[in-house]
């Protein structure tokens, strides 16, 4: 872009403005009468990419080094009318997606300003770098003229689901992991902080044909915690201690005895240990043939240890070959899902056809149904029941147990929402269809009805709602 290559080379700040603000910096008490070159220098960078002044919110600090410059700068402001919101602290970035619902901005980029990498941020700036004022401004932009291909009804996204998918739209990027050696996953994904809330929303998109799926890395898992971070060791096969040493095995071609160096060793000389005979003479006497593996803790030996792993965050052990593996995948807007987002017509199915195939039958005719209305009669909310104690009673109950339990709880259900809401079963999980709600207004009233259906169950089913889709997607009032 020639243009950001032009503001580049005229933003090239020298050595000495470079000291000048980091030493002479005004208190943020005192006026600033003079403005610093590099809000100048700045602002005309703002100006090449058409941009205002950027409309700001700090998350979470309002003081930060050089604030003052920061201000002029940028404006802070308190309103809805945001271009980005500049994050302050990295080590709070967990926070950041309450922040960004609160004050509907999940369809500005996040501006990192902190000094240091954080995989929540679009861009970083510094002042000190005018290289990122470029990046910063084109970011901006970015954001701004696909937030204006956006179709309306997705302006101000609630649910999950959809939050995901307008913001992959208006940010223009695959939803791709970034390394995160501090996760417990050891990766996060780029503008969402909650890696497990956004692998479960981007799964059940791409299950149902919105996103797509590209392979990007396998790791390990604990049974325990569902943490990667394991430790990969050798182990011994009888006791599982790491604690194992190489030795040299000894042939004694007389007795044939085949054993470790320090079984024959007496002080400077080597004696059998079967027949008592000294080893005097390498090639003659006995040879090395070879290596073994000596556990420490039980003086087993072995030639083949087996391969274990240890959970650095709870401490529980896997054996190699009874431990899962988590596949970790990037995202991409599948057309479907692309054309849907841009078009504000009323022609366009709110719930594709083609991913009906992965509901429940008779779930997939009232949607058909639904999606040939117009207007308001076609909202509806759908929303899906997943159960955090599934792997744990189907270990101990079985699975007829843990079906019987699940058809109990979806009849408690449908008990309680009575005809606000119908629930519907499949093989692996239940549905439940809202016609004409606004997810916004009944999450808390769903949560008290599921905790009440599961109230009379044996077992504790645990379950937790996923909004797959609302079609009445109104910013909050």
């Amino acid at each position: 872009m020639r243009s950001a290559q032009q503001s580049l080379k005229r933003c090239i700040v020298s050595n000495s403005n470079i000291s000048l603000l980091e030493s002479t910096a005004p208190h943020e008490n005192r006026a600033f009468i003079d403005r610093h070159p590099v809000v100048d220098q700045c602002r005309s960078v703002w100006q090449e990419f058409n941009l205002r002044i950027p409309q700001i919110a700090f998350y979470p600090d309002t003081v930060i080094p050089h604030s003052r410059y920061f201000r002029e700068v940028f404006s802070v402001v308190d309103n809805n009318d945001i271009d980005a919101v500049l994050l302050t602290n990295e080590r709070q970035s967990f926070g950041l997606e309450r922040f960004r619902s609160a004050r509907d901005l999940f369809l500005v980029p996040v501006v990192n300003v902190s000094g240091k990498p954080s995989v929540v941020a679009d861009v970083d700036f510094s002042l000190k770098a005018p290289k990122s004022w470029v990046e910063t401004a084109s970011c901006i932009r970015k954001f701004r003229d696909r937030r204006a291909r956006l179709s309306s009804r997705f302006l101000s996204p609630t649910a999950p689901a959809v939050r995901m998918m307008a913001y992959l739209f208006v940010s223009g990027e695959d939803l791709t992991p970034v390394r995160q050696p501090n996760s417990p996953y050891y990766y996060a994904y780029k503008g969402f902080p909650n890696t497990a809330s956004a692998t479960m929303v981007a799964e059940a998109l791409a299950n149902k044909g919105w996103l797509e799926r590209s392979f990007f890395e396998r790791y390990y898992k604990c049974a325990g915690c569902q943490s990667h971070r394991l430790t990969v060791r050798e182990e011994c096969p009888a006791c599982r201690s790491p604690q194992l040493s190489e030795a040299d095995l000894i042939h004694h071609y007389s007795c044939a005895q085949l054993s470790p160096e320090a079984d024959f060793r007496r002080g400077t000389a080597l004696i059998c240990p079967k027949c008592s005979k000294q080893l005097r003479h390498y090639g003659k006497d006995y040879d090395k043939p070879g290596q073994i593996q000596v556990c420490a803790r039980c003086k087993n030996t072995t030639s083949e240890p087996v391969i274990g792993f240890l959970c650095q965050d709870c401490g529980m052990h896997v054996s190699g070959d009874a431990a899962s593996v988590a596949d970790v995948f990037s995202y991409s807007l599948s057309n479907q899902s692309t054309a849907l987002l841009s078009n504000d017509g009323e022609d366009v199915d709110r719930f594709p056809i083609a991913q009906l195939r992965y509901l429940p039958e008779e779930l997939q005719k009232k949607i058909a149904q639904l999606s040939s209305l117009t207007g308001a009669a076609s909202d509806f909310t759908l929303a899906e029941v997943h159960y955090g104690c599934r792997d744990q009673m189907l270990k101990t109950r079985g699975e007829s147990d843990f079906i019987a339990m699940r058809k109990l709880l979806a009849d408690n259900l449908q008990g309680i929402l009575g005809e606000v809401g119908s629930v519907y079963s499949s093989r692996e999980r239940e549905y439940i269809l809202f016609s004409g709600c606004d997810e916004s207004g009944f999450t808390d009233y769903l949560k008290e009805a599921l905790d009440h259906a599961e109230s009379v169950l044996s077992d504790k089913l645990n379950p937790t709602l996923l909004v797959l889709w609302g079609t009445r997607e109104k910013a909050l009032s």
